[in-house]
C-alpha cells in the first residue's frame, strides 16, 4: 500500500521557509510561532518529517526543564535530555533559500544562542520571511561579500529594517553571556559597529540577557565612545532581551 499523500498548507510553507532562514529552531518555538497547542505542533512536525522536509534531533545543551519522551521522535528506551530541534533537510533548505546550504546539524555549543535569536526575530517581525525585513545570519553569510578578498571580520546575528523609518536598517546582536578575556567584549562591540558602518547601516541594536551583562555593555559603550572622541555612540542601542520577549508575548 502506498503512503498517503501529504497535503501542504500555506502555513507549512511559511514556517519551513522561516526555519530554513534561521538554520533550525526548537520544536516548542514552532508551536509558539504557529499559535497551536503542543500536540498540534508535534503532529505538524511529524507530518513534515514523513514528507521528507525536515530532520528532528534532540540537543542537550544544559537548558533547564523536565524533558518528556516523544513517541514520534525519540527511539524506544531513550531518556530525553534537551529540547527537540527541527531543521530542514538540504534539498528543502535549498528550495527556500535559493542556494545550496550544504549539510547542517544543530550543535549544543550554539543552540542557546540560535534559539534566542529566533525568539527575538519572532518577537520583532513575527513569521515575516521577506529578507528585506529581517536578514538572517544564514543569509548574511551567503550574500554579504568580504571586501578585497578578505574574510568578513564580523558577521552580525541579523539585519532588521526599522518599522518607524524604513530607510534605516539596523544590525542585530544577541548576547547571552559575557565574553571572557581581556578586552574581548570591547573588541566584539567595536567590530559590530565598524561592520555596520561599512554596510551603511543605521547602527547596532544589542539585546542582552541579564542586568550584569547589560551594565558591562553600557560601560564598554562609554569607554568606546571616549576612545573615538565622542560623548556617546549615537549608532548603538542596548536592550533587555527577556523584557523584549516578554513584552511581545514570546516568553
Amino acid at each position: 500500500m502506498s503512503a498517503p499523500e501529504i497535503r501542504w498548507q500555506p502555513r507549512d510553507t511559511t514556517l519551513l521557509e522561516w526555519i530554513a532562514q534561521q538554520y533550525g529552531v526548537p520544536i516548542a518555538l514552532i508551536g509558539k510561532a504557529a499559535g497551536v497547542r503542543s500536540s498540534q505542533t508535534y503532529a505538524m512536525v511529524h507530518r513534515w518529517k514523513l514528507g521528507g522536509r525536515v530532520h528532528v534531533e534532540r540537543i542537550d545543551y544544559g537548558a533547564p526543564s523536565s524533558w518528556r519522551r516523544s513517541k514520534q521522535f525519540d527511539g524506544p528506551g531513550v531518556v530525553p535530555n534537551g529540547p527537540l530541534w527541527v531543521y530542514t533537510d538540504r534539498e528543502t533548505g535549498w528550495g527556500y533559500l535559493g542556494f545550496d546550504p550544504g549539510e547542517w546539524h544543530p550543535k549544543a555549543s550554539t543552540a542557546a544562542h540560535l534559539t534566542a535569536v529566533s525568539e527575538l526575530r519572532l518577537a520583532l517581525t513575527g513569521l515575516e520571511t521577506d529578507p528585506e525585513v529581517w536578514t538572517s545570519e544564514r543569509l548574511l553569510r551567503r550574500f554579504v561579500k568580504p571586501e578585497g578578498g578578505q574574510p568578513n571580520p564580523h558577521l552580525h546575528d541579523a539585519w532588521f529594517r526599522d518599522f518607524t523609518d524604513p530607510d534605516k536598517v539596523w544590525a542585530i546582536e544577541v548576547e547571552l553571556t559575557r565574553k571572557r578575556g581581556e578586552g574581548r567584549l570591547m573588541r566584539s562591540m567595536a567590530a559590530a559597529l565598524d561592520a555596520a558602518d561599512r554596510h551603511d547601516l543605521a547602527g547596532v541594536l544589542y539585546f542582552v540577557r541579564g542586568e550584569s551583562l547589560r551594565r558591562a555593555l553600557d560601560g564598554i559603550a562609554v569607554r568606546l565612545a571616549h576612545q573615538r572622541g565622542i560623548e556617546r555612540l549615537l549608532n548603538l542601542e542596548i536592550h533587555d532581551l527577556d523584557a523584549t520577549l516578554a513584552r511581545k508575548g514570546v516568553r
